[in-house]
């Protein structure tokens, strides 16, 4: 067993997130970490120094005036930059945020302690959201998000103000993300103004009429500034979310202080407290798992992963650092099925009411692991451990931290109970998508094209040793910018293509039925838009986790975890009046590699297995016929065409009415 295991990824996230490594996220500008040097007019201090926080607005709104508390002299203003809003004030400071031209009347938008949005800088550039202006001006969090609570209603109020600068600037409609700005000239005309706009005028609605010379926020409904408060939530929320193994964690005999700042991955065992899992017993018996998730842009979440379980390896007495486990047991499949309540949307904490459930058994619902508790620390990571959460925010060893915050799973199998503690984070952000590419019938005039919702075949191909056909799967990328399937009915494990089905019902376990009665399952979402002469493109993830997906269960691609893991689908020459006109790159235009992680460790295993003396074999699981042929399929391509134009419900280019 002295094979070398290589992991599929070299640096793991958490390290790429506090070191500064990343995939190709600057190329299409989805989470970008550049800056611009120096101050200017929407930073404060040199976005490259360590001590230099940037954050991005969820509503890319340039032009909203911010001062510094370290700076005294010098007042910023938000700035478009590629596809987001950014701005930058020193780690520790206190943000004002308003709206103000060369004259003393101001909109008030709160003072935000950067703190409680980041204490440590990484490379996941934290976003400031509306509703963090609205909990700064009514000093409290919201209740629940409900347009009756006194937070929510101040944070519609201020999307009505954003959205109605949009809608006079002709930059969107009501209800449609887009980027807006106030500019000098029109902040100037604040002048004629009554009185100032705070958080009494807010709450009060008063803020329309006064605001009515200066800017009419009637075109935009109380429903339509709920329903943008909830997307903006949602946006946030979007990213790639990721599990690792513990593969820094210690075993028993470690004595090494550098052990504590490392994390401890997705770890636990039988006993209680966790600390017992390196202690050594007769009937120790370790668990550990890693897994990706994808948020999208309506709330949910899916994903997969796999878990090992089993005794835990001793040596002298002394329990051996439990990685080990991956060279004496098979990995199990964790599935994640579509849900949209495990994390608190305002406070980014776990409810420990509705818990992340990976399944790991089809019909065994007892046996589901349930990560029940954790709290996302600078917007991008819950800490499974003391260690690493004292880390992420800047606490003393002598400081008393909420230890709810931690991030725990329990796990009852065959009446053991497992219980252990889980680093998650998160990257990869979505922003909003620019209607100059997104087109969709709400976004274009009448007699206009558009090409959202788009109904696509993606077709799978696998390596030579698989010996498979390609597996083709319907897809479309709706009116959100989220991904589904489009499966036909009467489909097979090759043939998956779809006839563009319709929304007929959101089900209660996330999956959709469709106009054909076909239930369809979420699958991905987009990340932004990039836009160059000929390139007009939308980069996407995709996750496939579910039985139905057959021969391509497990797989997935465009994480952009890494370099060359990126994807994006070129719209320009069906932008152009072509109907044939798309195709799937990586962000370097070449072509998209998709893998399967729970194959992958099959495979891992098999090879260990196979490298064994046979004497040693009868100590371990021989792999089946099934699992040999499932490590096969740890990897492969994946291209896209546009969905079968002879059927009229698949039209690509579309004209509105």
């Amino acid at each position: 067993m002295n094979k070398k295991i290589i992991l599929p990824f070299a640096l793991s996230t958490f390290a790429a997130l506090l070191t500064g490594c990343g995939g190709e996220s600057a190329k299409i500008n989805e989470d970008p970490t550049q800056g611009v040097d120096g101050v200017t007019s929407n930073t404060s201090c040199n976005t490259t120094d360590s001590e230099c926080l940037q954050f991005v607005f969820d509503y890319p709104a340039a032009g909203i005036n911010f001062d510094c508390s370290t700076d005294r002299y010098n007042h910023f203003a938000t700035k478009l930059e590629g596809n987001i809003v950014t701005g930058a004030c020193k780690l520790g400071d206190e943000a004002t945020f308003y709206i103000q031209g060369t004259d003393a009347r101001r909109i008030s938008l709160g003072k935000i302690k950067l703190d409680t949005i980041a204490k440590l800088k990484t490379t996941t550039v934290p976003h400031i959201r509306v509703i963090d202006f609205a909990m700064a001006l009514t000093e409290k969090s919201p209740s629940s998000l409900n347009a009756n609570d006194e937070t929510i209603r101040v944070a519609m109020a201020i999307v009505k103000i954003l959205q109605s600068m949009g809608i006079e600037r002709n930059d969107n409609i009501a209800g449609e993300l887009q980027p807006t700005e106030f500019t000098e000239e029109k902040k100037d005309q604040l002048n004629i103004l009554a009185k100032d706009i705070g958080v009494n005028e807010l709450l009060s609605g008063e803020y329309v009429s006064i605001l009515q010379p200066w800017l009419d926020v009637s075109k935009v409904s109380d429903a339509q500034a709920f329903n943008m408060v909830v997307q903006l939530l949602n946006l946030v929320n979007t990213g790639i979310w990721q599990a690792e193994l513990p593969t820094y964690k210690a075993g028993g005999g470690s004595t090494s202080s550098d052990n504590n700042l490392r994390p401890d991955g997705f770890f636990g065992c039988n006993k209680t407290p966790s600390s017992k899992c390196i202690e050594a017993s007769s009937d120790l018996l370790h668990s550990m798992g890693s897994f990706f998730l994808l948020s999208d842009r309506q709330g949910y979440t899916i994903g997969n992963g796999q878990q090992w379980k089993g005794p835990a390896t001793t040596s002298d007495n002394i329990v051996v650092a439990p990685i080990a486990l991956i060279t004496k047991v098979k990995p199990a499949k964790l599935q994640i099925d579509a849900q949209s309540s495990w994390l608190n949307p305002i406070t980014q904490q776990i409810n420990t009411t509705t818990p992340l459930r990976l399944k790991l058994t089809e019909n065994n619902p007892a046996e589901d692991l349930l990560i029940n508790q954790g709290k996302l620390m600078n917007r991008n990571t819950i800490a499974g451990t003391e260690n690493i959460y004292r880390q992420l925010i800047k606490a003393k060893d002598s400081d008393v931290i909420d230890t709810s915050h931690l991030g725990t799973w329990k796990q009852t199998i065959a009446s053991t109970n497992y219980n252990g503690t889980v680093d998650i984070v998160k990257v990869n952000p979505s922003s909003y998508l620019s209607k100059d590419i997104f087109r969709t019938e709400k976004n274009v005039a009448s007699q206009q094209n558009y090409i959202f919702p788009l109904y696509a075949t993606l077709t799978f191909n696998f390596s030579t040793e698989a010996k498979l056909s390609p597996v083709s799967l319907g897809v479309v990328i709706d009116e959100n910018g989220d991904i589904r399937s489009d499966i036909k009915a009467d489909s097979t494990s090759t043939d998956m293509s779809g006839v563009c089905g319709t929304v007929k019902s959101i089900n209660a376990d996330g999956t959709i039925t469709d106009n054909n009665d076909q239930v369809q399952y979420r699958i991905g979402t987009t990340g932004a838009t990039l836009f160059s002469t000929n390139d007009k493109s939308i980069s996407v993830r995709m996750l496939f986790s579910n039985p139905k997906f057959g021969l391509i269960d497990g797989a997935s691609f465009g994480l952009n975890l890494t370099s060359g893991t990126g994807a994006k689908i070129n719209i320009h020459n069906l932008l152009s009046g072509q109907v044939t006109g798309i195709n799937l790159t990586n962000f370097s235009n070449n072509t998209v590699v998709w893998s399967n992680t729970y194959a992958y460790y099959t495979d891992v295993y098999n090879r260990l297995y196979d490298d064994l003396k046979t004497e040693d074999k009868n100590k371990y699981v021989a792999p089946t016929d099934a699992e040999r042929e499932l490590a096969k399929r740890f990897s492969g391509t994946v291209s896209i065409k546009i969905a079968d134009q002879n059927i009229p419900a698949c039209k690509a280019i579309k004209t509105k009415s």
